[in-house]
């Protein structure tokens, strides 16, 4: 498209003046003849010294030595300075593009060259404009990369406008907030000074207006607005003297604002009009980036969550599953840290599984949390938390040493058979926005797959445990039956020689006689290991006995293997109760000795057996005097005391710990003997009388 005035018109103009010629007289003549023209034109030597400019060239432009310098071949293009007195002068520097086109002509035998020129600075300018919006277009209707799509629309505006910056501010809904998300000719540091601003407090700039009312917001620094002073600290130091912003809006939401910066006056008018079209089209891409970004994540979450199904059906091991459920965690909800915090009945953190800290990190934080905090705040609260900024939220209580920086957060309680087993904690979402909506939907549909995985593999080590434990007691009976049989006719036998030696008048402690009596000790050592480790694998007493009797004969073991002093405290009668629940409060004093045994360094210890509250329940407790610990910084790996608590919730009953450094241990049990519907309870008026 050739527009009116091209530079092909201004050539048939000044090549018509030269058929008219003939009627002109003179100079002087030709003179008034092109003064009277409303285009800009120059009288011109040969060697193309200026001899006159009429009044349309001298208002469009300096047509003076320096502003059309050298040979002008037909359809040239100059930038030319505009004077101070033109009437046309142009917004901001005054640069402005001229195309020109010369004719030679004979004025009485004096060759000349007519110059005709006009101004194309508005007609180019719109050209530039319009090519921009169109690859603007292309660029939204591509726009995946919500940073690359506004590093080109502030690359394009600077490209086709006179500004010397351009920086795209974009509204993160989760968490609350702007920021900038592309920029040109600005420092690389002005994201980062830009969200110092805000922090800061400086909620009055002008983008910030911008964004909030809708509205274009201009500031000169020749006006002296009031609000140049809170762009000191932010814009004080770039070149510019008047600074533009315009609102992004989509679908009737703002979504951002376009900050441009200007070295001269602020745009009016068709600029005005141009630059308001490019942040609708940064709208759009803000807009269509960030559907592009939701369906992706939307599809990861769902991709996520099917292959988490699949994960967790395939772990039958608790801390495969444990690992697993936050390994998942991360993934679904695009999070760099993650972690599984499992209760105890108290609803302290027993165990804590981390993912995203290297070994070193952990190493350098030292000792498990303890619960407080945002983390406390999950467990007393038990519902989904989902926290912008953690350092903001009143209850967080900060991070220990060496602890990497985290800002975004989202925790979710995992429950089991109704009861709060755990919960799931993600931090540091990848990517300038905080936890989505879509995220804790996520996390929460996997919480309830990792309860099911959970209980599948609680499930799984129960039947493990009745395995081993009918392969325990199977042994014990094939030990008793051979080994130990063989073992006590070796001792009968070894005692009839040395009785059949006495018979002989044979010394004792002659040489055969000696041997004999090595082999007899020797043989009633093996047999006493052996009906020790066949009580341990199956103890007798406790279906012969019941289990006072047990735990006593326990008891001695102990003290005969550590010197270690250990009373037992239990009625005189037997409590009856179902194997099961014997062999679980046997196996709970069983470790709760070992434990005493290996790391308490205690001289004494008692275990106690007694009901309580009218019969209704079996208090059951092991207390040393050796150095104790601190209960509230558990350690990865020490299961011992989990174990026993998992023990006492399969029977309905409770386990609680109490130690300290330096005043020894108490581990209580309490186990009902009467349940609704339960075949446990022993009369209330049941002769029991309890050892003092």
């Amino acid at each position: 498209m050739v527009p009116v005035g091209s530079a092909a018109d201004i050539h048939a103009t000044t090549s018509a003046w030269h058929d008219d010629w003939p009627a002109v007289g003179g100079f002087d003549d030709l003179v008034r003849m092109v003064d009277g023209l409303s285009q800009g034109v120059a009288l011109l030597t040969p060697d193309l010294h200026v001899l006159h400019v009429n009044p349309a060239g001298w208002a469009l432009g300096d047509a003076g030595h320096e502003a059309l310098p050298g040979p002008a071949a037909p359809h040239r293009t100059a930038v030319i300075t505009v004077p101070a007195r033109g009437v046309h002068s142009a917004r901001g520097s005054g640069r402005r593009e001229v195309e020109y086109s010369d004719v030679p002509l004979d004025v009485q035998g004096q060759r000349l060259v007519v110059r005709a020129f006009r101004d194309v600075t508005e007609e180019r300018r719109a050209v530039r404009w319009q090519a921009t919006l169109t690859h603007l277009a292309a660029q939204v209707a591509l726009a995946e990369s919500l940073e690359a799509t506004l590093d080109t629309v502030a690359a394009c505006l600077l490209e086709a406008t006179e500004m010397t910056g351009c920086a795209a501010i974009v509204f993160d809904g989760e968490p609350a907030r702007l920021r900038v998300a592309g920029t040109a000719g600005l420092p690389a540091d002005y994201a980062d000074r830009f969200r110092r601003a805000l922090a800061d407090g400086k909620e009055a700039l002008p983008s910030v207006a911008a964004f909030r009312n809708q509205q274009t917001v201009v500031v000169d620094r020749a006006r002296e607005d009031p609000v140049l002073r809170w762009l000191e600290d932010l814009d004080g130091d770039l070149d510019w003297r008047s600074i533009a912003s315009f609102p992004m809006v989509a679908r009737n939401h703002p979504v951002g604002a376009v900050k441009t910066f200007w070295p001269g006056p602020p745009p009016d008018g068709d600029e005005l009009r141009f630059l308001a079209a490019v942040a609708d089209q940064a709208a759009t891409a803000v807009d269509n980036a960030r559907l592009y970004a939701d369906a992706a994540a939307s599809s990861r979450r769902d991709e996520g969550l099917i292959a988490a199904g699949l994960a967790l059906a395939s772990e039958l091991s608790l801390p495969a599953v444990l690992t697993k459920i936050v390994e998942l965690a991360c993934d679904v909800a695009d999070a760099r840290y993650g972690a599984v915090g499992v209760l105890g009945r108290d609803g302290r953190l027993e165990d804590f599984i981390t993912h995203g800290l290297t070994e070193d990190q952990r190493a350098a934080i030292g000792a498990l949390p303890i619960g407080r905090g945002i983390l406390g705040a999950l467990t007393s609260d038990a519902r989904p938390l989902r926290l912008g900024s953690i350092q903001n939220d009143p209850r967080s209580v900060g991070f220990p040493p060496h602890h990497p920086p985290m800002t975004s957060f989202l925790g979710v309680p995992i429950t089991v058979r109704g009861r709060i087993y755990g919960n799931l904690y993600l931090t540091e979402k990848r990517g300038p926005s905080g936890f989505t909506d879509g995220d804790e939907r996520a996390v929460v549909t996997l919480a309830a797959q990792a309860g099911v995985a959970i209980e599948n593999a609680r499930l799984f080590a129960e039947a493990q445990q009745r395995l081993a434990l009918q392969a325990r007691h199977r042994l014990a009976r094939e030990l008793h039956d051979s080994v130990s049989q063989a073992l006590f006719s070796m001792t009968l036998e070894t005692r009839g020689a040395q009785l059949l030696l006495e018979r002989a008048g044979l010394p004792p402690e002659g040489p055969l006689g000696e041997r004999l009596g090595n082999l007899r000790a020797l043989t009633q050592g093996a047999l006493a290991e052996m009906r020790a480790l066949i009580f341990e694998l199956r103890p007798e007493a406790l279906r012969e006995e019941g289990l006072a009797a047990a735990i006593r004969k326990q008891a001695e073991g102990v003290s005969a293997r550590t010197e270690i002093r250990v009373e037992v405290r239990a009625p005189k009668r037997p409590i009856p109760l179902p194997g099961d629940v014997e062999e679980q409060v046997y196996r709970l004093v069983q470790e709760a000795l070992a434990n005493v045994a290996k790391h308490s360094g205690a001289r004494s210890a008692v275990v106690q057996l007694r009901r309580r509250n009218s019969g209704q329940e079996l208090l059951v407790d092991v207390t040393d005097d050796g150095v104790g610990f601190d209960a509230s910084t558990p350690q990865p790996g020490h299961l011992g005391l989990r174990t026993m608590a998992q023990r006492m919730e399969q029977l309905g009953g409770s386990l609680v710990v109490d130690t300290g450094p330096g005043r020894g241990t108490r581990v209580s049990a309490v186990i009902p003997l009467t349940t609704p519907g339960s075949t446990l309870a022993v009369p209330a008026t049941s002769p029991v009388s309890d050892a003092r």
